[in-house]
Parts: C-alpha cells; sequence; structure tokens
C-alpha cells in the first residue's frame, strides 16, 4: 500500500538465474507506529501455457512455487496468502469456489473437482473457454484431457509494523522463474530489444566460437528474467540508496539489460549503485549463454 510517511533507505538487490536476494532497510519518519500491508506477487500462471509449454517451476508446491521465504529483522515470517482466478483479466475466483472447483492452475485437484461436475456444466465451462476438453468422452467418464484456460495469481502479503522514527531490515529470497531458447539468428533480434547492440560483435564471437564444437543453430541459447522495481515507488521519496549486484554462471556470459548505468565489475559479476533513485522501469535481463553450459530443459516464461 502507498505510504506517505515510510522511507526506503536503501534495497540491496543481487540476481542470478538461480536465486534472487533482495535486502531493505525501512525508516518510518514520523512520530507515530504505522502498521502498513505488504504484498510480494509472484507470476501470473496461464493455464494454456503450462498445459501446452515446457515451463520449468523452480518449485512442485502449487502456492509457493518459486520457494519465497521472508525475514524481518532476522526473524522467519510466514505471510499469507492470496490465490485469484481471472479470464481475461474478469475476476472469476468466488465463482469457480461455488463450483467447488480449486482456484491455482497448478492445484493438482483440479481435474478430479471439474470432472464431478454434472456434464451440463462442464460443457458450459467449456463455451465459456474456462476449461479445455481435449478428448471428449461421450460416456461423461474420462475427463483426463480437461486443463484449465484461465489466469491464476498468487500473492503473499502481511501487515509490517513500523515503529515511530524507526528503521526496520525486510529481507526475502526466491528462485525466479527463468525463460529462454536457442537463437536461431545472429543475436540482433534479441540484443536490439534488450538494448545490447553494442555487445553485437561479442555475441558474433561468442556464436562463432561455440559453434566449432556444436551443431549449427544450437551454439547460444539466451535465458531471461524480470523483477520489478516501480512498486517502489509506493514508498515515500525515493529509494535513498540502491545497490543492484547481477552474477551470470561464468566469464563466456554476455549479460542484457535496458538498465542504465550498470557496469562490469569482474568477468561474471556486474553492479549499479544509485543514490536517491525513482525508477520509471522495472528490470528485464537476458544472459546468452554458450549451449555446452546448459544443463536444464528449454523454459519458457
Amino acid at each position: 500500500m502507498k505510504s506517505s510517511t515510510v522511507i526506503m533507505e536503501s534495497e540491496n538487490l543481487h540476481i542470478t538465474l538461480h536465486r534472487v536476494t533482495v535486502d531493505y532497510v525501512f525508516r518510518n519518519a514520523s512520530n507515530q507506529d504505522i502498521d502498513a500491508i505488504v504484498a510480494f506477487p509472484m507470476p501470473e500462471l496461464d493455464g494454456a501455457i503450462l498445459e501446452v509449454s515446457p515451463v520449468d517451476l523452480p518449485s512442485k508446491d502449487s502456492t509457493n512455487f518459486l520457494s519465497f521465504k521472508l525475514t524481518v529483522d532476522g526473524k522467519a515470517v510466514s505471510p499469507k496468502l492470496e490465490i485469484r482466478a481471472f479470464k481475461k483479466d474478469e475476476d472469476i475466483t468466488e465463482r469457480l469456489k461455488a463450483l467447488g472447483v480449486p482456484v491455482s492452475v497448478l492445484d493438482p485437484r483440479l481435474k478430479a473437482a471439474v470432472s464431478k461436475l454434472p456434464k451440463v456444466q462442464i460443457a458450459q465451462l467449456v463455451e465459456q473457454q474456462w476449461i479445455v476438453n481435449e478428448n471428449p468422452d461421450p460416456a461423461g467418464k474420462d475427463y483426463s484431457g480437461i486443463w484449465p484456460w484461465w489466469q491464476t495469481r498468487i500473492q503473499f502479503y502481511w501487515t509490517q509494523h513500523f515503529r515511530a522514527n524507526s528503521t526496520v531490515r525486510v529481507s526475502h529470497t526466491y528462485v525466479p522463474v527463468v525463460g529462454g531458447s536457442y537463437i536461431d539468428d545472429d543475436g540482433s533480434h534479441i540484443a536490439q530489444r534488450y538494448c545490447g547492440a553494442a555487445a553485437l560483435e561479442q555475441i558474433k564471437e561468442l556464436k562463432a566460437k561455440v559453434e566449432q564444437t556444436q551443431e549449427p543453430g544450437l551454439a547460444l541459447w539466451w535465458r531471461g528474467l524480470q523483477y520489478i522495481l516501480t512498486t517502489a515507488n509506493n514508498w515515500a521519496g525515493p529509494i535513498k540508496h540502491f545497490h543492484l549486484e547481477i552474477d551470470s554462471d561464468s566469464a563466456d556470459d554476455i549479460l542484457l539489460t535496458c538498465m542504465p548505468s550498470i557496469r562490469q565489475t569482474a568477468s561474471a559479476h556486474y553492479e549499479l549503485d544509485a543514490s536517491d533513485f525513482h525508477p520509471d522501469r522495472n528490470l528485464a535481463i537476458v544472459i546468452l549463454q554458450p549451449h555446452q553450459n546448459q544443463s536444464a530443459s528449454p523454459a519458457t516464461q
């Protein structure tokens, strides 16, 4: 929620393809204690994408699929959970609950719950495009081909107590959802999208180097993730001190991002320092990697 008296003194953000860690220091600049709702929204889950694409979610937990953990002043906190369902931005949460159908497209009980509905209701859900029934059984006994065609939004939230004229440290860590695919051209398309025109020659050299031992067209792999920065504007004033660190997996990797002023400080390490930082965009990064560095299956965000 927006606050006019709680200041974000600092945000230290450390990003890798395998873990994101964030440390905040907030200061209540008023003479009164404040209780404010703080939320951490996870990426939207689309039932259709999950069904037809090789999405690699970090955790098998159907609610905390990012393995999100929270501490306040060094003590673990268990946040509350909100799960809502949308179809074309229309909130259908309560209607699904009324049918006895789980809200999350990841819920393992979903198919069984839908299969227990009357045939007429199942037909209506198909007609409304809330579900897909790929292999309709005329006898109405086999519903293995059913999958959800709505979007699920899951967020953690908690009430944070800010003592008057005091600071509090809030930290969280999670495993990001990382998208990726092979680069089947010279890399110019992805470079243009992520402000990497200056890296085109470097991409060309890396691609040529890897293609000496790899099948042409499978030399480079791009892996991308996003981080929401603009919610920092909900607090009073700018971020007094913002520090960003990004680590790639190896010295051969190439980082692409439109975040200005980021600099490479080591072979696989990048940093940005800013004072009175007012983010006007969210952070999107792509890391280009030689194919032989990959051990995971393609994932789609």
